[in-house]
């Protein structure tokens, strides 16, 4: 009897077109604002991001890496943490994607300028251990999402090991933690099921169509003896360095910049913001 081998992890990227009405932006990345750039950054450090999420059975990684997306933009905006937002609203209320089985960032972002964001608090995530996306509820939009731009130009065909990934530091240093979607090594040698610590040295490849997952780029060190970039994943601090990965620096690893996001987002002047 043949056995087919399950993934533990939960992925879920599903590419979508870039939303109809919305203006396609990408940053303005200098090379005055490339050579200000500093040689290391970690966000996390700095308080901009919440705690490691765990998505569970449900395949909303790209839920969560907008929600985080959203959390540290309201960090940049206000210098406040707004504590955990509510991934639940986009899993079962935002309709362009598909909750549980996959979506992409653009869309959810797109759909929180129209309707804002609710704190989980109010709104806590059910999904990630039922596997189901639920039914919308009623919630408030106490966070005010107001924009996004693609950190640097988006690769979406072919070989992208040539990014600029100095661009993609400098970005990440000027706008804070970046919501991207990368190929996390599906059943290739570099596969982030697999990893455990240290710098990713196995293979997976800067290549736009083996995009499946969506995560956090919260850091980087180029003064390192192996220059890197850190992430923060959503399968628990179970997995990875407490719940983060380090990956290789140089040539567009994993397709670390082939869709990276800055989301622009503050509170909400009406909004009760309940952490």
């Amino acid at each position: 009897m043949l056995t087919v081998a399950v993934a533990q992890y939960k992925r879920g990227y599903k590419r979508q077109p870039w939303p109809v009405g919305e203006e396609l932006r990408v940053a303005n990345i200098t090379k005055e604002d490339i050579a200000a750039a500093p040689d290391a950054v970690d966000w996390t450090a700095k308080g901009a991001t919440t705690s490691v999420n765990d998505q569970g059975s449900c395949g909303s990684c790209w839920a969560f890496s907008t929600t985080e997306g959203v959390e540290s933009a309201v960090f940049m905006s206000t210098g406040k943490l707004p504590g955990h937002l509510s991934v639940q609203e986009l899993v079962a209320c935002e309709k362009q994607d598909d909750g549980c089985d996959g979506g992409d960032i653009p869309e959810a972002v797109s759909y929180l300028k129209k309707k804002g964001m609710d704190t989980n608090a109010d709104y806590p995530d059910t999904s990630s251990k039922s596997g189901r996306s639920g039914r919308c509820k009623q919630f408030q939009g106490v966070v005010k999402v107001t924009g996004m731009q693609y950190a640097i130009p988006q690769c979406s065909r072919g070989d992208c090991s040539n990014q600029d990934m100095n661009a993609l530091a400098a970005a990440l240093a000027k706008y804070g933690p970046l919501s991207i979607c990368v190929n996390s090594g599906d059943g290739q040698p570099g596969d982030w099921e697999k990893y455990r610590s240290g710098i990713l040295t196995k293979s997976c490849k800067a290549k736009p169509n083996l995009m499946d997952h969506c995560v956090q780029l919260v850091g980087y060190d180029k003064s390192a003896s192996q220059p890197y970039w850190k992430v923060r994943n959503s399968w628990n601090t179970n997995w990875g360095e407490k719940g983060f990965i380090r990956l290789p620096f140089e040539g567009n690893a994993c397709c670390v910049g082939c869709e990276a996001v800055i989301i622009s987002a503050t509170t909400s002047e009406s909004g009760d913001l309940v952490v």
